[in-house]
């Protein structure tokens, strides 16, 4: 098999072993002597491929299908060189990702029955269905086939009077490049490989069940901002082909604007609206559709402040995602595209794999240059912010996606290579550029981090809270899945180290920055920077003047004197007073706020309202070393962390 085909297979394997051995990890010592910690994995170089293989096209028909639509669809492959010889075959591996209906041959009356034939009826097939990894497989018996042969591969089978429950269940995400993955085996020695161009299909999003809004949290009296108002599906899917008209207006005392937003067919289901504010408040708009089909949308609350800049600005980010180039949903450009126009972020990275899915970017030179342009083409300082990033997703240490200054700078350092498999040593082949890691799930999940190794220089922040979970510490609400005590952030911050706390989606469903459906777990970054522009966000990332939540879009502002969250407040004296103010804003009823004082519960306030402001003094003697931050819960299950404040005790 190709190692485009194996990667799949491996990765349940990989995750058994991963859970062993991330429990009798929790347990080594930190000796920098100690082996280190390993999991097997196949010899990739077992899988090289031969002239032979990876010949011949293929197409899909229809290349067009609907979001959860019953379909049957035809993928036909055509021989080409010199053929396919005897016992050699062609693979076609529908998606094992979000909810297409899996191949089967047992029965009509399941969804995904599929047969294959071939066009010359001399030649006679071998086929099976290899559940492991959604490949049907047909294997060539008796006579070769001939370059310009063909095999039709029918995925949803319904003809022969066949049941229509045969057809087979498409994508729950829309999106463009969604593949059939076709390998061949040309010469029979049982190795697969891929074709060199995939037949690809479109997956639209056909009815708008509701309307989504969203505009900047911060704004000034007489200072225009935009407004994003889009028509997505149940699945928060972008309905592309919406036209219609919706009433938008402010929700505030002292705001009057009322206006009419039309959806044009170039608007692709997402308008932008200029709104230039009069008064000093909190504003919040709402819109609704002229038929009032469609679900109401409204804002999440914008601060206006009278005119005057003031030193910091918040800028909502998500720094972390995946599109279809690796296990994810959206082409790199419609996942930016998303993460601008419909959930209007300020800040996106899009993080694909280095080494994992169905793209290894550390081997296709040509994906990742696409990442680049792609970056670069929707980075538009003052609106929209992107850095160029990748994903260096190593199973013995955790997951870190490595953010670079700019394409300059980027490249991939592999985790699979055993000169960059350690942290330390990644770090080492990254020294001379301008970039950070950050440490995603590390409280577990797919994988923990493994704290032993830390480098402030390259890890200001760390995700505390993403699509699988919150990382804060063991039995939170929203714990993350398969939790390991030693990789959650208090552990990190319990060793001394000054970690900033972000959250981002870790997205795969190409909707960055959209909160998470069912009450589910998501998360974005709060950031507050000087400007919208990579330097300014890199310096405020660096100086850990950011926060986390689980998806929602609270104002918080937490600071002890004039040291903002992330900073050090120096003291002369222990015991000088440290008063913590804590401010917030919730997109919904602000339900507790809670003061953490070295991983423990030392203040907590029960609240009502959206608006909660509190001064919490700590009565103890201060500590060098001592570091407190702050969490809060909406009434809505939504979570929000602050990054620390750390004390140092001046000739300490």
């Amino acid at each position: 098999m190709s190692k485009a085909l194996t990667i799949l297979c491996v990765l349940a394997m990989v995750t058994a072993v991963l859970h062993a051995f991330v429990a009798g990890r929790a347990e080594e010592s930190d000796d920098e002597s100690d082996p280190k910690p390993r999991v097997v994995l196949p010899d990739e170089s077992a899988y090289a491929p031969s002239p032979h293989d990876g010949k011949g096209r293929a197409a899909v028909t229809p290349d067009v299908v609907g979001v959860r639509e019953p379909v049957t669809m035809t993928i036909v492959y055509t021989a080409a060189g010199e053929g396919i010889a005897v016992g050699g075959g062609v693979a076609c591996m529908v998606s094992q990702f979000w909810g297409w209906s899996q191949p089967q041959d047992v029965s009509p009356q399941i969804p995904g029955y599929v047969t294959v034939r071939c066009s010359d009826e001399q030649v006679k097939l071998d086929t099976y269905v290899d559940r492991q990894n959604g490949s049907v497989v047909a294997i060539i018996r008796e006579r070769p086939l001939e370059a310009g042969t063909a095999l039709n591969f029918v995925y949803g089978d319904t003809s022969g009077g066949r049941n229509a429950r045969a057809r087979g269940l498409t994508d729950r995400y829309a999106e463009r490049g969604e593949r059939f993955f076709i390998k061949v085996d040309g010469d029979g020695d049982g190795f697969f490989t891929a074709i060199r161009e995939q037949p690809t299909i479109r997956v639209e999003a056909r009815q708008a069940s509701r309307l989504v809004l969203f505009g900047p949290s911060h704004a000034t009296v007489g200072g225009a901002f935009d407004l994003r108002l889009s028509a997505v599906d149940p699945g928060n899917n972008l309905v592309e082909s919406y036209e219609g008209k919706a009433a938008l207006r402010a929700l505030m005392a002292s705001a009057d604007f009322e206006a009419e937003v039309t959806f044009e067919e170039s608007d692709r289901g997402s308008t932008r609206v200029r709104v230039t504010p009069k008064a000093a408040g909190v504003l919040w708009f709402a819109a609704q559709d002229a038929d009032g089909a469609l679900e109401q949308a409204q804002s999440t609350p914008i601060v206006v402040t009278e005119r005057g800049p003031s030193q910091y600005t918040l800028y909502w980010a998500d720094l972390h995602g995946h599109s279809n180039f690796s296990d994810g949903t959206a082409l790199p450009e419609d996942w930016y595209r998303y993460a601008r126009d419909v959930s209007r972020l300020d800040v996106a990275v899009l993080t694909d794999h280095g080494h994992w899915g169905y793209t290894l970017l550390d081997e296709d030179k040509a994906a990742w240059r696409h990442i680049l342009e792609v970056s670069r083409s929707y980075h538009e300082p003052g609106r929209f912010v992107t850095f160029p990033g990748y994903e260096w997703t190593n199973w013995q240490y955790g997951h870190k996606h490595v953010i670079f200054a700019d394409e300059s700078e980027a490249v991939v350092i592999t985790s699979f290579d055993e000169k960059t498999d350690e942290p330390k040593e990644l770090w080492a082949a990254l020294a001379e550029r301008d970039c950070i890691t950050v440490d995603h799930h590390p409280g577990g999940g797919p994988v923990p981090t493994f704290w032993k190794y830390y480098d402030p220089h390259f890890e200001p922040v760390v995700e505390i809270t993403s699509v699988h979970g919150v990382s804060e510490a063991m039995g939170h609400p929203k714990c993350i899945y398969n939790p390991v005590e030693s990789g959650m952030v208090q552990s990190a911050l319990a060793r001394g180290y000054r970690l900033g706390i972000v959250g981002s989606g870790d997205t795969h469903d190409g909707h960055p920055g959209m909160r998470a459906l069912g009450g589910g777990c998501g998360g974005l970054a709060g950031i507050y920077a000087t400007a919208l522009t990579r330097e300014a966000v890199l310096e405020a990332l660096r100086a850990r003047r950011v926060y986390a939540t689980t998806g929602c879009r609270a104002v918080l502002r937490f600071h002890m004197g004039d040291v903002h969250m992330g900073g050090v407040a120096t003291l002369d004296d222990p015991n000088q007073e440290r008063k913590l103010s804590v401010s917030v804003l919730g997109d919904a009823p602000v339900k507790s706020v809670t003061v953490v004082k070295n991983n423990e519960t030392v203040g907590q306030r029960t609240c009502e309202g959206l608006l909660e402001s509190w001064e919490w003094v700590d009565p103890a003697p201060a500590c060098d070393g001592d570091y407190y931050y702050v969490r809060i819960e909406q009434a809505d299950g939504e979570w929000v962390y602050s990054s620390p404040i750390w004390i140092a005790l001046r000739n300490m």
